[in-house]
């Protein structure tokens, strides 16, 4: 069973990036931060890898193909913006990425879902003890 504070603390982990994310794809000159200075499409597997997996650690009721369709629309939605702005461009590779980053973080949480969802709640029961 799910605490509330481990439900939050998975929700946090997977809606505060989602922002960060967003801020920084939609930004029309995004700052230069110290250690993510990787190229672009390294940025995006990455990102998106995290995402997928931290999506189905938060919403453990969600099936994979869910969460693979929500974080597809993300990615064609961000193109999208990405494309009517002068300072930035869409790429369809940076979509093949992100693609392929959610499906490498859905393989994760098939695997490692229910350790973490588990060490999560086992710790913030800890907490709150």
């Amino acid at each position: 069973m799910t605490t509330m504070m481990s439900s939050w603390l998975l929700k946090a982990a997977f809606w505060l990036p989602l922002l960060f994310c967003t801020w920084m794809a939609l930004a029309p000159q995004p700052p230069k931060i110290p250690g993510l200075d990787l190229a672009d499409t390294v940025l995006h597997a990455l990102a998106f890898s995290y995402l997928a997996f931290t999506l189905m650690l938060a919403y453990a009721n969600r099936s994979a193909l869910q969460a693979f369709v929500a974080l597809l629309g993300y990615g064609v939605f961000i193109e999208l913006v990405q494309s009517q702005q002068i300072e930035r461009t869409a790429e369809w590779k940076d979509l093949g990425v992100d693609v392929a980053g959610i499906v490498i973080g859905l393989t994760l949480a098939r695997y490692a879902a229910v350790p973490v969802r588990n060490l999560v709640e086992k710790l913030t029961s800890r907490v709150s003890a």
